[in-house]
């Protein structure tokens, strides 16, 4: 009987997601078909709770996960009802700290986690801290409409971003060094930016560009949405945001690979063919015994699962393969992690 009404709720919970995920597919055009979304999503298993979770459940990190933290939180409770979830999302690099005070608790970042940053956290009192992706974004390259720029190289959009030597300081750059050639050529770049303790500039800084010196910025806000606003009305502006960021007074950058041009599309991130692509990733305890420390497992559970990665769709990101997840899955084990280690 209990296998049953398990079966029953998710039933009861996955099909309108499902709805969902699929109707978002017909209404967003030529990028990912509803058979794609559909074989991606059939792909991976479904969700079954272990146990009943009533306990709060602390989430706190990246303010670009804020809204797929919540598009879980609002499926993880249909299976858990009793449950509490309390978000806030003040940064990446806030993900440290806190979990340093509260062991049990669930850290987002909107990048990958070295395996010396989780040293770290161990040096200050966690038992087994592990990184769990469990999504990925998809970067996209802003400029102002009016600037007739289509595509950039590699060595262009480092030339952008960063100077090449990085014991020196951030030098101007005009247009001209990314091939505009008409009377913006002359005219300075300027970078428009998320806080240098967003994870989008720590992830330029420390994966993209790690050998150069990142340009500093006209201007830094807090959220995409404020960089996208200020772009807007910048015409020499340069920004990197999530490809779902974009307006009608914006222009997105292709990337070129030799002589190809990669499209800035759903299908080129969802098949692995665009570079500019980021995990985002949880981090938690799993050597902690807690009732808090358990349900905050569970939670991650549920996000590896197939009503978590539709809850991905929905904010604008784009699941793993099973094969990954099932990876990310056995990190939770503590058996499993200590014998890898």
């Amino acid at each position: 009987m209990k296998v049953l009404t398990q079966f029953a709720i998710l039933f009861a919970c996955i099909t309108p997601i499902l709805t969902q995920s699929l109707t978002l597919a017909e209404d967003s055009g030529a990028h990912l078909s509803v058979q794609e979304i559909r074989s991606v999503l059939n792909s991976i298993p479904p969700y079954l709770p272990e146990g009943e979770v009533s306990t709060e459940i602390d989430i706190f990190g990246s303010t670009s996960m804020d809204a797929l933290a919540h598009g879980w939180t609002h499926g993880f409770k249909k299976f858990h009802p009793k449950s509490t979830v309390v978000i806030s999302a003040e940064g990446s690099e806030t993900v440290f700290d806190r979990l340093s005070r509260n062991p049990s608790s669930l850290g987002m970042l909107s990048r990958p986690v070295s395996e010396a940053e989780l040293e770290k956290l161990k040096q200050s009192g966690l038992k087994q801290p592990v990184a769990i992706m469990v999504a990925r974004e998809g970067l996209g390259v802003f400029v102002h409409e009016s600037n007739p720029i289509e595509s950039i190289s590699p060595a262009q959009f480092a030339a952008l971003f960063s100077v090449a030597d990085p014991t020196q300081k951030s030098e101007p750059v005009t247009w001209q060094a990314a091939g505009v050639t008409n009377d913006l050529a002359e005219s300075p770049v300027e970078v428009i930016a998320r806080k240098a303790s967003s994870g989008t500039q720590t992830f330029l800084r420390n994966y993209l560009l790690p050998k150069r010196t990142i340009r500093t910025p006209k201007a830094a806000y807090a959220s995409n949405a404020e960089v996208i606003e200020k772009l807007e009305s910048e015409k020499n502006g340069v920004a990197i945001c999530s490809l779902k960021c974009g307006s009608h007074s914006l222009r997105l950058v292709e990337l070129r690979s030799g002589h190809a041009t990669i499209p800035c599309d759903d299908h080129a991130v969802l098949m692995g063919r665009y570079p500019l692509t980021r995990p985002m990733t949880l981090v938690l305890d799993i050597g902690q015994d807690s009732e808090q420390a358990k349900a905050t497992r569970e939670f991650v559970r549920y996000t590896l699962h197939q009503a978590g990665q539709s809850q991905d769709i929905l904010a604008g990101f784009f699941p793993f393969d099973p094969p990954t997840l099932l990876a990310q899955l056995a990190k939770l084990n503590p058996a499993t992690t200590a014998t890898e280690k």
